[in-house]
């Protein structure tokens, strides 16, 4: 077998150019070997035929390593150093990068590396394990299917629309830490959305009324009073006055009490029942009412009034906590109740309470937690039933 290694040293040496490393500024794809072994024939004038034989490959194939119709494997890369001296490691990374830039290309790849970076993009503004548990069909199976379903649930086009509309249905004011819990607006911003989308699926009230406020409370003040099938009986009446009303569960990582917006030609409350007991049901209802009568614009679908648990900073939220205090239980005639038990001893108080609520027609437990929230007294409600039935 001819010996042409020790013939190619009376040529030039050419070390790999760093050209070949880079990918072409029109199409992107970098350099085959090939064309780097054709290159280094052609400058030490060794003809590929007698190259073939030199290293003992047929040399059909050897053409097609040159043409780029074959890979340079790791056997090949050896044979190569052996008579060119170039490292074998090189013609490798060569074909490495070539073999890396061809599967970019494909279209394939390029739609699935869209949608990797399109997903990860998505979970800065959205919670998608609470969709997938959300929706009855879940997201979908691949990247690409849960992306579209996403887009589709959120009303938006793309992943630019969606992280617009975060930005602006986020309001940093309602997002401040509480010292209790701690309140993410990704998750927020996804929760108030199912919201949204459970509000829509339910039949259109009545006509709002926003002079009707007055006779909504007297009849809500009836409703839990009576504490009998209470949930659908407040929901029938607030569909009466035009409001759509409907519990709807926190999802971990919320602490959320209530929800009031507006959407269409009517607003909207969803309360949580954090806590199953009647006063706060009351309380909570009466909150979120303050906001949708003096607080939502119904001109405005972005206006929303949210409740977290221990975020009280807006004025919003303040003067809702003063209305559902307020609401239920006549303000003079409880000053009066209160200057005359001022010096009672708070545990001789629950039957003061319980006559006080039966005269005027208000359940017992909301006039405990008034009275416990007002002295500051909260181990004195034994003996009161505050479930709600």
């Amino acid at each position: 077998m001819p010996t042409f290694a020790l013939d190619f040293k009376k040529h030039t040496t050419k070390s790999f150019n760093n050209n070949y490393f880079m990918k072409s500024a029109t199409a992107f794809i970098t350099v085959h070997p090939g064309d780097v072994l054709r290159d280094e024939l052609e400058m030490r004038g060794i003809k590929q035929k007698d190259f073939a034989t030199t290293i003992g490959m047929p040399a059909s194939v050897l053409n097609d390593i040159v043409q780029g119709k074959r890979s340079v494997t790791p056997d090949i890369a050896i044979l190569l150093e052996a008579a060119l001296g170039k490292n074998a490691s090189s013609w490798l990374t060569l074909q490495a990068e070539r073999d890396l830039e061809v599967a970019r290309q494909k279209e394939e790849f390029v739609q699935k590396q869209k949608d990797i970076e399109t997903w990860q993009l998505i979970q800065d503004c959205c919670n998608v394990k609470y969709l997938e548990k959300y929706l009855p069909n879940g997201l979908g199976k691949t990247t690409h299917e849960k992306i579209s379903t996403i887009l589709e649930f959120f009303k938006v086009k793309s992943i630019e629309a969606l992280r617009e509309s975060f930005v602006k249905d986020v309001n940093p004011a309602y997002f401040r830490k509480s010292d209790k819990f701690e309140n993410n607006p990704v998750n927020i911003f996804t929760w108030k959305h199912m919201a949204y989308d459970k509000s829509a699926t339910l039949s259109r009230p009545k006509r709002f009324d926003r002079e009707a406020l007055h006779y909504l409370i007297e009849g809500l003040n009836t409703i839990l009073y009576e504490n009998e099938n209470t949930i659908a009986r407040i929901e029938s009446l607030m569909n009466e006055y035009g409001i759509r009303f409907f519990l709807f569960s926190n999802q971990k990582g919320t602490h959320i009490d209530g929800f009031s917006f507006w959407k269409g030609s009517n607003p909207s409350v969803a309360l949580t029942l954090r806590y199953q007991k009647i006063d706060i049901l009351a309380f909570t209802l009466m909150h979120e009412i303050c906001h949708v009568f003096r607080h939502l614009n119904p001109q405005d679908n972005l206006s929303t009034c949210i409740t977290l648990t221990d975020v009280k900073d807006s004025i919003e939220e303040k003067e809702a906590d003063t209305f559902a205090r307020m609401s239920l239980i006549p303000a003079k005639e409880w000053q009066m109740f209160k200057e005359r038990n001022a010096a009672v001893n708070p545990y001789a108080m629950p039957s003061r309470i319980r006559e006080f609520a039966h005269k005027h027609q208000i359940h017992p437990a909301i006039v405990l937690g008034r009275y416990q929230h007002d002295f500051n007294i909260y181990d004195n409600g034994r003996g009161f039933d505050r479930s709600i039935n």
